[in-house]
Parts: C-alpha cells; sequence; structure tokens
C-alpha cells in the first residue's frame, strides 16, 4: 500500500539522531582517512568507507521501518531521474567490453542515490550536523595541507611532480582533490551560517575551507571559488559585505602567492602567450580526445558505464592515428582512467541516453527547488568548473557534498509512504539486511584487494633495484603469489597478467613474459601490457642472438619495435625506459614519421 503525505516531518527520535551521528563521523572520516600500503591510498579508502557507511546506515534503516510496517521517503521528479542512471548505466552492460563493470558502476551509483534520498528524510538540524562534520573533515585536511605548504614535511605519500605541488596532499587526496572536497562543501557551510546557532564555527569552517582551497595551486578551484563568493555576496545584497569580501579576498591572494600559486599562475600564463594549450589544460586533452573518439565510435550507446578506463587506450591511439599526431605527455605515467571532463565521459560511456539524462537532470533540478533557496545556484556554481575540468563525480570526497545537497533539494519532495503487507515485512527485511551484507562484504574484499595489489607494486618496484640472483628469486616470489588466485579474479585479472609479466622481465624470462603480456592484452588493451610486449619481444630477440639461434620467421625485434611504436605514439616519454640505444632509435624515427604536425613531441 502506498499513500502520500504532506511535508512535514515529526521529531527526530534518538535512533534517528544515533543514526545520523554515526554517519557524520563516517563522513568526517571519509576526508582524513589514509592507507599508505593500498595502490591507491587516498581514493579506494575513501570510496570503500563511504559506501560501507551508506549501507548499513540506509539499509538497516530501511529494514527497520520494514518491520515496523511503515517505510517514508520523499518522493519527487528530481528522485524519479536520479534513479533513472543506474537503470541506464545496468542496460548498458550489454553491449559494453565489460558488462561486469556496468553493473557494478550501477550498484554504486545506487548506494549513492540511496545515501541521497535517506539524507532528505532527516531535519533540517540533522542535515546541518552531517553537513558540519563533512566539513570538518575537510578542514583537517585542510589544516594538514596548510602545514605542508609552509615546508613541514609531517605527510607526504607518492611523488612530489615536476612542479613539487603534488606534495600538498593534506588528507583528503592530491590537491585537485582536496581543493573539489572544499569548494563542494563550501555552499552548503555558507547557507548554514544564516542561523543564528553554532554561525560562528561554521565561519571559521568557511574561511579554512576557502583557504585550503587557495593553498592548493588549483587554479580550477580559484575559479571556481571566485564564483561561489560572487553568487553568494550577490545573494546577500550587502555593500558591507561586498567591502568585507573584497578584503579578506585581497588577503588570500597574499597567502596563495607566498605558498607558490603565483609561479603557477606565471607557468600557465607563459604557456598562454606561447600557445602552448596542452600543457595549460594539465595534459587533459588526451582524455577529451579518448572520450570524443568514444563518442564517435559509439554515439548512440556509448562504450558502456564505467567502462571509459578499458577503452581509454584504443580510443587514443585511434584518435591519434586519425589525426595524424603523436601524444606530448612529458612524464611517464600514460593512462586516464577519467576523462577530466564527467559530462563528456557520461556522453562517451553512456552515449545519447546519457545526454539526455544529463538534460533531464539540469532541468528538473532547475524547475523543482524551492523559490528563493540559496543552495542550488552556490553549488551549481562550485561544481560545473570541476565537473569540466576534473571528475568530481567519481571520488567520493566530493560526492559526499553532491549527496548532501541532493538530500537538500529532495527534502522539499513530497513524503511518500509505504506499507507493505504484514506477510511480506519480515521476509523484504530480510533481504535487504542480506543485501547490506554482501554489499559490505563485496566493498571490504575491493579494499583487500586494492591493498594486495599496492603491496605486490611495491614489492615490483624493490625488485628492479635487486641484483642478480636476488632479483630473480624475489621476481618468482611475487609471481607465486599471483598465478595461484589468478582464476577467480575476473576484473583484476588483466592487471595481474600485467604484474606476471613484469615479475617474469625482472628473472629474465622474456618468453614467459610475452605470454603474459600477450594474456594482458587479450583481457584490456591497455598501454602498460602493450609497452611489456615490446620489450619482452625485444629481449627475447637480444637472447636468440646471443644463443646464435637463427631469426624465427616472426621477426621479433620488427614485431617488437612495431608495439613499442604505438605505445610511444601516445606518450613519446616511455622512450626513456628503452635501455638499448638502437632500439630506442628505431622506435623514435617510427614516433616522428607519425608526426603530421611537422613539430617535435607534437
Amino acid at each position: 500500500m502506498v499513500r502520500k503525505a504532506k511535508a512535514e516531518r515529526a521529531p527526530a527520535t534518538p535512533e534517528v539522531r544515533r543514526r545520523v551521528w554515526f554517519l557524520a563521523i563516517g563522513f568526517l572520516l571519509v576526508q582524513v582517512v589514509v592507507l599508505p600500503g593500498a595502490a591507491s591510498p587516498f581514493r579506494t579508502p575513501k570510496d570503500v568507507l563511504a559506501l560501507i557507511l551508506i549501507l548499513l546506515v540506509v539499509g538497516l534503516s530501511a529494514a527497520g521501518r520494514l518491520l515496523t510496517g511503515r517505510v517514508g521517503f520523499r518522493w519527487s521528479a528530481l528522485a524519479m531521474v536520479l534513479l533513472v542512471l543506474p537503470l541506464i548505466q545496468a542496460v548498458s552492460g550489454f553491449w559494453s567490453s565489460s558488462p561486469q563493470l556496468a553493473l557494478t558502476a550501477a550498484l554504486q551509483t545506487v548506494i549513492w542515490i540511496a545515501g541521497a534520498l535517506w539524507i532528505a528524510t532527516a531535519a533540517q538540524k540533522e542535515r546541518l550536523r552531517l553537513v558540519d562534520a563533512s566539513a570538518v573533515g575537510v578542514a583537517i585536511s585542510g589544516i594538514v595541507l596548510m602545514v605542508q605548504a609552509a615546508g613541514l614535511g609531517i605527510f607526504s605519500i607518492g611523488s612530489a611532480g615536476p612542479s613539487g605541488r603534488l606534495a600538498l596532499t593534506g588528507l583528503t587526496g592530491n590537491p585537485a582533490d582536496l581543493s573539489m572536497a572544499a569548494v563542494l562543501i563550501l555552499p552548503l557551510v555558507l547557507t548554514a551560517c544564516d542561523g543564528k546557532k553554532r554561525s560562528r564555527f561554521r565561519w571559521s569552517l568557511a574561511i579554512l575551507l576557502t583557504l585550503a582551497a587557495v593553498v592548493s595551486q588549483t587554479l580550477t578551484a580559484v575559479v571556481a571559488l571566485g564564483l561561489v563568493w560572487t553568487t553568494w555576496l550577490i545573494q546577500q545584497r550587502s555593500r558591507q559585505l561586498w567591502i568585507t569580501a573584497a578584503a579578506t579576498a585581497m588577503i588570500l591572494v597574499a597567502v596563495g602567492l607566498f605558498t607558490g600559486l603565483d609561479a603557477r599562475i606565471h607557468r600557465q600564463i607563459q604557456r598562454l602567450e606561447d600557445g602552448d594549450w596542452y600543457f595549460l589544460l594539465s595534459a587533459r586533452s588526451d582524455g577529451w580526445t579518448a572520450a570524443g573518439e568514444m563518442a564517435r565510435a559509439n554515439p548512440v550507446v556509448g562504450v558502456g558505464a564505467s567502462n571509459f578506463s578499458l577503452a581509454y587506450y584504443p580510443a587514443r591511439i585511434a584518435w591519434l592515428e586519425r589525426t595524424g599526431s603523436i601524444g606530448r605527455r612529458a612524464e611517464l605515467a600514460t593512462h586516464f582512467r577519467y576523462s577530466h571532463c564527467d559530462p563528456l565521459q557520461m556522453i562517451a560511456e553512456l552515449g545519447f541516453p546519457g545526454l539526455i539524462w544529463m538534460i533531464a537532470l539540469v532541468v528538473v533540478i532547475g524547475r523543482t527547488r524551492p523559490r528563493g533557496d540559496p543552495l542550488p545556484p552556490l553549488a551549481l556554481a562550485a561544481f560545473v568548473p570541476f565537473a569540466l575540468l576534473h571528475f568530481p563525480t567519481h571520488l567520493a570526497v566530493s560526492l559526499v557534498p553532491l549527496i548532501l545537497t541532493l538530500g537538500h533539494v529532495l527534502a522539499s519532495g513530497r513524503e511518500v509512504v509505504i506499507e507493505p503487507p504484514p506477510w511480506s515485512r519480515r521476509l523484504a527485511a530480510a533481504l535487504l539486511v542480506a543485501a547490506v551484507l554482501a554489499g559490505t562484504y563485496w566493498q571490504l574484499h575491493r579494499l583487500m584487494l586494492n591493498l594486495w595489489r599496492g603491496g605486490l607494486n611495491h614489492a615490483l618496484d624493490v625488485v628492479q633495484t635487486l641484483d642478480e640472483p636476488v632479483r630473480s628469486q624475489q621476481a618468482a616470489a611475487v609471481e607465486s603469489q599471483i598465478l595461484p588466485r589468478l582464476p577467480g579474479m575476473n576484473e583484476a585479472r588483466p592487471w595481474l597478467w600485467r604484474m606476471v609479466g613484469q615479475a617474469r622481465l625482472a628473472r629474465g624470462d622474456a618468453a614467459g613474459a610475452e605470454i603474459a603480456f600477450r594474456n594482458a592484452m587479450a583481457l584490456w588493451p591497455h598501454e602498460e601490457a602493450e609497452f611489456g610486449l615490446g620489450l619482452a619481444l625485444a629481449a627475447e630477440d637480444r637472447r636468440n642472438k646471443e644463443q646464435r639461434r637463427p631469426l624465427d620467421s616472426n621477426n621479433r625485434r620488427g614485431e617488437a619495435v612495431v608495439h613499442l611504436a604505438r605505445v610511444c605514439r601516445t606518450n613519446p616519454a616511455l622512450l626513456e625506459l628503452i635501455d638499448v640505444e638502437d632500439l630506442r632509435r628505431a622506435v623514435a624515427e617510427i614516433v616522428e614519421a607519425n608526426d603530421g604536425t611537422g613539430r617535435p613531441n607534437r
């Protein structure tokens, strides 16, 4: 039985308040938790923690309400549009290269949307508690970043990058991740400052968040901050606030210049003067062109939800061949997991349905938001710059403020109450609890797999620094960890085969490495797999010559050059990893011959 009720709320019960506190503490931890042993110390652990928290709070809360015979939620056109997205993602699995990735994306989207729907049922006071906790988490991360910017290396994971900027991690992630988290939560904090209670506390948070975004040296964040604060000042219509804001902006600019923002701005200005749009946009055109090629090849249905990473390398190669050009990366990292433009990536993955869905979302939010509500314009000002230049809808640190914003907008919907028949209540509750437990296990398994992968990556890095015969022994130990687990790994098999190939190369088994890299390429055409395959073939050719064996009919050196040239065409910096001079020269000649622009490294 379904019935509608007026948009009124009963006072929160102690049980609801406990669940809100549990989720609030979790959202704070999402911004600060780090597992250094993982392959992705900032992103995967946070994503797993957020999904498990939402599963537990929303799932168990809904199960409890089912037992009472009354499940209520806020329904509106926005809720309907949001729930269409996971359906499109799941259906896209029918034509995608990896249906499992599409289904996984749909399930994760369902969890995030369920979180927004549950937040919408909470009272405003409870929603503000979630905002405060999330903002505190980002502020803590921002304080760590500011300490790093002052020259105190109290916390560091990974490479600092060519400019040293990536050493600024805070506890949220690289500078762009932290600035996204700070700017996207800022509109929620600013609109909460209007209340009498805790206004000083929230103003302090707003200043800390703004400062953290400036110190991160992320230019997109500076643009987004300008849009957010300008929108807020226009909404306030106060001359005194404009004067105060101008003085504060001058102080923030001074802080940014002191911490290195001026050097980054000068580099970008120089690139603009030189017409160097590629590095002006931080190599984002690699992801954009790959996404455009996917949309060009599959304009109606796309490549499938969450299949961008899987299709990236073939699409990038296709674009370079079609335009007669070569890549311009200046670093060894080549692969783009995200396109750095969320709307473009959605079109690439979901095709025309994805485009229609985005248009419907914008229209519905514009038509259904409460008249005079200051939050949606502020949130839009914060979101758009990052959506166009980063990937806020793919990271937990930015998805948390996004679902808090959606929860606020959804809260204006009409309450719908479902009263299931008495005979079905226990069964439905049991099934929901089972789903929560299965989802929690799924996320924990994902985290443990990520930690294991991080350990294997570290072991392989160490192997490269060792001398024979220790290198061979350690490489064999890495391989022995992987091979027994390969059959049941499904989506993990491509990168596991790549690791096996790297281990075999390290211990001098070029033929075995060739097999491993070919297996990896068959499962996932990836630049690391093709580069490893080229190195393995070249090593086999050298071994044949050293042992004075007749050249086989496959012409291993020629095949090696072809594979290496394909990879180095996407990223000429990879030529540095070819340690045989004549082989590197042969590959470089092919790469340069493929450059139809007539300019070096273009």
